[in-house]
């Protein structure tokens, strides 16, 4: 006579069933996970730094301000690398002559993004040629 388990064991061996799927499902989720970051991390090496920050700044706007005048900036990084410690100069001409110069720093400017800030003058920008450029960068 063989002897039929209890509903116990029935329930335990169950439980063990469920739990061995669960872990396997875990395991192949680990995997695939697992694939996926190393995949990301030979694309990157393979495609390369992707070369330094693509820095551009343009005039936007002059805006008065209690004695003098902000001429308002916008940094631009088309590049795939971030810059930090971006320098800006911007220089007020007429004639070939400088009669101004300004300069602002940016902390930090990521990839693909902008930035504003302000160049602060005596003498109102829209009377002379305005000359935005960036100085300086960093690496992060």
């Amino acid at each position: 006579m063989t002897k039929r388990p209890s509903a116990k064991q029935r329930e335990n061996h169950e439980e063990s069933r469920s739990r061995k799927r669960f872990e396997a499902a875990a395991a192949i989720f680990g995997a695939i996970a697992a694939l996926a970051t190393l995949g990301i991390i030979v694309w990157d090496g393979i495609r390369g730094d992707g070369g330094p920050p693509e820095l551009t700044v343009e005039a936007v706007a002059v805006h008065e301000q209690g004695q003098g005048y902000v001429l308002e900036i916008l940094v631009s990084n088309d590049g795939d690398n971030a810059a930090a410690a971006v320098t800006v100069r911007g220089e007020l001409s007429r004639d070939g002559e400088v009669a101004e110069e300004s300069e602002a720093s940016f902390d930090y400017v990521a990839s693909k993004s902008q930035r504003r800030g302000g160049l602060i003058f005596a003498e109102d920008p829209r009377d002379y040629q305005v000359t935005v450029r960036t100085v300086g960068y960093t690496d992060p």
